[in-house]
C-alpha cells in the first residue's frame, strides 16, 4: 500500500476518534472547534498531495470555486428537503482534481452551507462523511468513465456513508450509547430520507457529469491543473 494511503488511513481514524469524542465527551458543545479540525487536517492532506510542487494560485481558486458552487447548490434547493446537488458536485470534484480535493470540497461546504441551514453536533459528521464521499470518487473512478457506475457510486456513497456516518451523532445525542433498539429505530426512520438524498444525487450526476466534467477538464488544461502535482 502506497504511504500515502496509509497516511489517509490513519488521519481518518484520527478524526473518527474526534467525532466520538465529541459526541461522548463534549456532548456536541464544541462542534465548530471540531469542524475546524476537520477543514485543517485536510486542507493540509491536500497541500501534501503535492509532493514536489506547490499548488497553484489557480488550483486554490479552482477548489474555492468548486466549494462555492457545492454552497450554493445546496442553498438554492433548500424548499426540496433531501434534494441537493452538493454531493454531486463533490464527487465530481473529486474525481476531476483528486481524492484530496475531493475531501476538502466536501468539508469546506458542509460547514459553511451549515451557516445557511444551522451549525450543530451534526455538523463535523457532515462535513466528514462528505469529505469521504469525494476522497473515494477520487481514488475509485478517473475522468471519462461511465456516468451510470458514477450515478450508482453517488446513490450508495449517499445511503451508507453519509446516512451511516450523520445518523450516528442522532444515536449517540439521543441515547448516548449503542442501543441496538435505538439504532434500529433511528437508521430505519432516517431511511427513507436518505434514499431520497442518494436518488436524486445519482440522478444530478447522471444529467450534470459529462458537461460539468467537459468545462473543468478545459479549464483544467487551460491553467495546468489536472495530472499535475497530484496522482489519481
Amino acid at each position: 500500500m502506497p504511504k500515502k494511503r496509509i497516511l489517509d488511513i490513519c488521519l481518518f481514524f484520527i478524526l473518527a476518534g474526534l467525532l466520538m469524542y465529541e459526541v461522548f465527551i463534549l456532548r456536541g458543545e464544541s462542534y465548530y472547534v471540531i469542524s475546524l479540525i476537520i477543514i485543517l487536517t485536510g486542507t493540509m492532506r491536500f497541500l501534501l498531495s503535492f509532493e514536489k510542487s506547490h499548488p497553484s494560485v489557480q488550483m486554490m481558486t479552482m477548489i474555492a470555486a468548486l466549494c462555492g458552487l457545492a454552497i450554493a447548490s445546496r442553498i438554492a434547493f433548500f424548499f426540496l428537503p433531501q434534494i441537493k446537488p452538493i454531493a454531486a458536485v463533490v464527487i465530481i470534484s473529486g474525481i476531476v482534481f483528486g481524492g484530496e480535493a475531493g475531501f476538502v470540497t466536501g468539508a469546506v461546504s458542509a460547514f459553511v452551507s451549515n451557516f445557511y441551514f444551522g451549525q450543530g453536533s451534526w455538523t463535523p459528521f457532515q462535513m466528514f462523511s462528505l469529505g469521504l464521499i469525494g476522497f473515494f470518487a477520487g481514488i475509485l473512478f478517473k475522468r471519462g468513465q461511465n456516468r451510470l457506475l458514477i450515478a450508482v457510486y453517488g446513490f450508495c456513497s449517499v445511503v451508507i456513508l453519509y446516512g451511516g456516518i450523520v445518523d450516528l451523532n442522532t444515536v449517540f445525542m439521543v441515547s448516548g450509547k449503542l442501543d441496538a433498539g435505538v439504532v434500529a429505530g433511528i437508521y430505519l426512520s432516517a431511511l427513507p430520507f436518505n434514499v431520497l438524498f442518494g436518488v436524486s444525487t445519482a440522478v444530478f450526476l447522471f444529467l450534470l457529469y459529462n458537461p460539468v466534467v467537459r468545462r473543468l477538464e478545459r479549464i483544467g488544461g487551460k491553467y495546468c491543473l489536472i495530472d499535475k502535482g497530484m496522482e489519481k
